[in-house]
């Protein structure tokens, strides 16, 4: 059942009631007030026929009193009815049997004596009249309370309807939202029709719209810059695998080629020059090796650190820095790791978790020595009991403030922000103080399946 019809059928409901009640009330003052009437009837008989008995004959008497005309009065000659009481009038055979009995008010008769004890006149009182005229007016006061109460349905119908019609909107634009069109708002209905409690829901459905329309863009402008990122990084590895590991690989090839010609054409008379070219040539083939090696190993780092499948977290942070030491000795490195209560410190952390703060110190890293030229840079890894916080702070230019400093940054900042989200913490990049950019970033101590998640 609909709203609407529950609470029509509410109302009508109350209306029943109401009416139940009412007419209960109005049978039982009917029935004191017949009774009363009877009673003050009967006296009035019993008075006037007195009066009318001790002046003549009974049949004179009984002439007289009924010229009178005594409403609810009848009078009957010696003590034996000619009729069974309340069945002479015929007047009133449209109220129904059930409202008299409901009325419980039967004729009353009194019996008057003379001074022998003879029975000379009865006096009897009959409700039938007065019931008629409490049938007469209980049903008009029914037909104007059905009459009423239709209308008022009615008017609740139309009501109701008016101050429900929004939730058809309503519903049609959750249909919209869920079908991915956040293009929702007051102007398609959701202002309520002037009811408060639906007028703040399509407030919130158009303020959820907003906000998801606003997570969509961002989330293709992110998808977009992921995929920015990840041409980068694939046309980076391809001009690196060109440029060095294609012209090592060709010099390798041509110092074997030239080694293997000498080897095979031994000229006797050339034999020391030859010797001394192919033992040349073997060393710029070792060198060129070991060139290819290096590039391979940064390669393979910057697609997935090795070292944290080898080594503690701990440790792979302190081998990125000192590495970074070797790289650029004139700045000052410092790595401060602490686990504040931590039963198992960040080497117990998920793996998806580690790898993303190494990540965060290997691209905040990058950044500080890309764009800052600090002569200070500090990376701080603290371990809460539900959550860790990654610090790097460097001395250098610093970072513009203002909100969203990390979805304005480059590709490789906007990818941290976008791990860190993914995860359910939060990163913030700004001034460090008086000088300098601070990176900071709190993740969450989510347990194993973080990889779900992320």
């Amino acid at each position: 059942m609909s709203l609407r019809m529950r609470m029509l059928a509410l109302i009508g409901l109350f209306l029943a009631l109401l009416a139940v009640a009412g007419a209960a009330v109005m049978v039982a003052n009917a029935r004191d007030a017949v009774r009363a009437e009877m009673a003050s009837a009967l006296d009035l008989g019993i008075a006037v026929g007195q009066a009318e008995a001790g002046r003549g004959a009974v049949p004179d008497a009984v002439a007289a009193l009924d010229r009178l005309g005594l409403r609810h009065l009848r009078f009957i000659a010696g003590d034996a009815p000619a009729e069974p009481l309340g069945d002479h009038d015929a007047g009133h055979a449209s109220t129904p049997g059930w409202f008299a009995e409901l009325i419980g008010v039967a004729p009353q008769a009194h019996a008057l004596t003379g001074a022998d004890g003879h029975v000379l006149l009865t006096v009897v009182a009959e409700p039938q009249d007065e019931v008629a005229e409490v049938w007469e007016d209980m049903r008009d006061l029914a037909l104007a309370t059905l009459v009423a109460g239709l209308l008022l349905l009615c008017a609740a119908w139309a009501a109701v309807g008016r101050a429900l019609a929004p939730l058809a909107r309503i519903e049609a634009a959750v249909r919209h939202l869920r079908a991915g069109r956040y293009e929702v708002g007051p102007g398609d209905g959701l202002a309520g029709g002037g009811v408060p409690e639906l007028a703040r829901l399509g407030s919130g459905i158009a303020a959820l719209a907003g906000e998801l329309a606003a997570a969509g863009r961002e989330n293709r402008r992110l998808g977009q810059r992921l995929i920015e990122a990840q041409d980068r990084e694939r046309r980076d590895i391809a001009r690196e695998i060109h440029d060095e590991l294609g012209a090592a690989l060709f010099a390798i090839k041509v110092d074997a080629g030239r080694i293997l010609r000498l080897s095979e054409e031994p000229k006797p008379e050339a034999f020391i020059s030859e010797r001394v070219e192919i033992a040349g040539r073997a060393r710029a083939v070792l060198s060129m090796a070991a060139d290819v090696h290096r590039l391979s190993r940064r390669i393979l780092v910057r697609l997935r650190p090795a070292m944290l499948d080898q080594l503690p977290l701990g440790e792979a942070l302190s081998g990125l820095v000192d590495e970074w030491a070797r790289r650029e000795p004139e700045v000052r490195w410092s790595l401060d790791v602490a686990e504040d209560g931590a039963p198992h410190g960040i080497d117990g952390l998920d793996e998806v978790l580690r790898l993303t703060i190494f990540r965060l110190a290997q691209e905040s890293l990058v950044n500080a020595l890309r764009h800052a030229r600090p002569a200070n840079v500090s990376v701080t890894v603290r371990r809460r009991t539900d959550r860790v916080e990654v610090v790097v702070t460097d001395d250098g230019p610093g970072f513009r403030e203002g909100p969203g400093a990390a979805e304005r940054g480059g590709l490789g900042i906007s990818g941290m922000a976008e791990r860190v989200r993914a995860l359910g913490g939060e990163l913030s990049i700004g001034p460090n103080g008086g000088q300098g950019t601070r990176v900071a970033a709190c993740l969450p101590c989510v347990p194993a399946g973080l990889e779900g998640v992320a």
